[in-house]
């Protein structure tokens, strides 16, 4: 699992670039939570696995913005512009757009998400990728009146990538809906199974947040 804080993180040395690319492209599974996005934007490499990145002077150069519009369609938009943004932090509403995914199969279709940055402007090589779930970035929250990527999966060779922009601090974390992501995100990548079957009865509905406090 990667969660980087930011990408003025120091560049890993290169003889362990190539020894984790190998480690992906043969089958291993990575986990890319939130700032992880933000990391390395000269490694070409890393932004094919996470697919969408932003900050660390990215742009157009970079790839499209990818996301979804009120019609429902994905769009890939290569328009330049910045890559990376958030406004105020702030409770959001996630939309699941693929409810036959074993990650997200038997969540409610909306739920709530605890106090987090929202990510808005995300852009990358988004090749063998898969938009799980989505958030209305509103433009009275700073955002782009889009819907942003919050869950996503890549393959990269033959290794698999669970990618979440939301987990900003620990009360983000908190999040019942996070955590059962988190959960089922991880085991996929490892094995790309999800044995965790029930959504726990705590978790989020459309209109309520529901966390649990770490101690």
């Amino acid at each position: 699992m990667i969660n980087n804080n930011g990408w003025q993180v120091q560049p890993w040395p290169e003889a362990t670039q190539k020894a984790f690319e190998a480690f992906i492209l043969g089958g291993g599974g990575m986990v890319v939570v939130h700032a992880a996005n933000n990391s390395w934007p000269e490694w070409d490499a890393y932004n094919r696995m996470i697919g969408l990145g932003g900050w660390g002077n990215r742009n157009e150069k970079d790839g499209p913005y990818v996301y979804f519009n009120n019609r429902g369609e994905l769009v890939r938009d290569s328009s330049p512009g910045r890559g990376g943004a958030h406004g105020p932090q702030h409770e959001f509403q996630i939309t699941i757009r693929n409810s036959t995914h074993p990650i997200t199969r038997g969540m409610p279709t909306k739920w709530m998400h605890t106090r987090d940055e929202l990510y808005d402007r995300l852009r990358g090589p988004a090749e063998n990728m898969h938009v799980l779930a989505t958030t209305f970035a509103a433009k009275e929250k700073r955002g782009t009146d889009r819907h942003e990527p919050m869950l996503l999966t890549l393959t990269y060779g033959k290794g698999r990538i669970f990618h979440t922009p939301m987990g900003h601090a620990d009360y983000s974390m908190e999040c019942v809906g996070f955590i059962v992501c988190l959960q089922r995100g991880t085991e996929w990548a490892a094995t790309g199974k999800v044995t965790q079957k029930v959504i726990p009865e705590d978790f989020p509905t459309a209109s309520q947040s529901s966390k649990r406090v770490f101690e």
